[in-house]
């Protein structure tokens, strides 16, 4: 693959720079992909303003399937924030599963009506293979958290609809943790066995044996994040000095950058404390 790169600045006017081989090797959930896929990715970024190193993108791929770029669902809500004419949302959830539904208005301050989605709980749950009971059963996080998952789905259309030109085309994740840890070896086994469909389970946090739920809040990772990419904490050297600051009595000498979607929510508030 040829060392394709691209330069830019954030919207905050920090400058990115990221080459073809850091997406092969730190973004892409598989190496097998293209380069016309990490081409396309690289301009993506570069046209977006986004940084994939913060989560705000992601490149998904799987051996035999073609390369899926999502973008974050609190980049989104972000960039809708930030556009003068942002007005505000309201969400509601209603019923229970599997009548369960969400409802989300968006306002403009330049248009007379607001947007407003409304989502059914059947079209918009995700859905695995139980491999033991052959049947289709919801993924851990649809199952742990189905109304908060549903509202993000509701917003999230709503946010795009009345915002369109905030992230172009792309696709929206509606998921907390969108790419699998590229360094796992029984993940990456199993793409490399073809078994696409397992390697989907892991990405969205389910498995043949059931995962223990996270009782970390999901706003206080988006806190977390927020304040790592005010302080331009970017790399992963840069964070492992601020653990081993904030949390003198851990050992994060290896830790990857999923560091925090694994950290307990009382480890969270401690480094959000320090970074202060």
């Amino acid at each position: 693959m040829k060392e394709l790169a691209v330069s830019y600045s954030d919207e905050k006017g920090q400058e990115i720079k990221l080459t073809a081989s850091d997406i092969v090797e730190y973004i892409s959930t598989d190496s097998s992909v293209t380069e016309k896929e990490v081409f396309t990715f690289l301009n993506m970024c570069k046209y977006l303003k986004l940084n994939p190193f913060l989560k705000e993108i992601y490149l998904i791929k799987y051996k035999d399937s073609p390369a899926t770029f999502v973008i974050s669902y609190q980049t989104l809500l972000k960039r809708a924030e930030e556009n003068k004419n942002f007005d505000g949302y309201e969400t509601e959830v209603k019923g229970e599963i599997p009548n369960m539904s969400a409802t989300a208005v968006v306002y403009r301050k330049d248009r007379s009506y607001p947007v407003k989605i409304a989502v059914n709980y059947s079209e918009a749950v995700k859905t695995v293979l139980d491999r033991q009971t052959k049947e289709l059963r919801p993924t851990n996080m649809w199952k742990s958290m189905p109304e908060w998952m549903l509202r993000k789905v509701a917003l999230a259309r709503a946010l795009k609809e009345a915002f369109p030109s905030a992230i172009g085309n792309a696709q929206v994740s509606v998921s907390e943790i969108v790419d699998i840890d590229s360094d796992d070896k029984r993940v990456q086994e199993e793409i490399k066995e073809g078994d696409g469909q397992k390697a989907i389970d892991e990405m969205y946090g389910a498995s043949e044996e059931p995962a223990k739920e996270s009782k970390t809040s999901p706003d206080v990772k988006l806190a977390l994040y927020e304040i790592l990419k005010e302080k331009k904490i970017n790399t992963m050297a840069k964070v492992k000095e601020i653990l081993k600051e904030a949390l003198p009595d851990e050992n994060y000498v290896s830790c990857k950058r999923d560091v925090f979607e694994k950290m307990p929510g009382e480890k969270i508030s401690k480094v959000i404390e320090y970074l202060k």
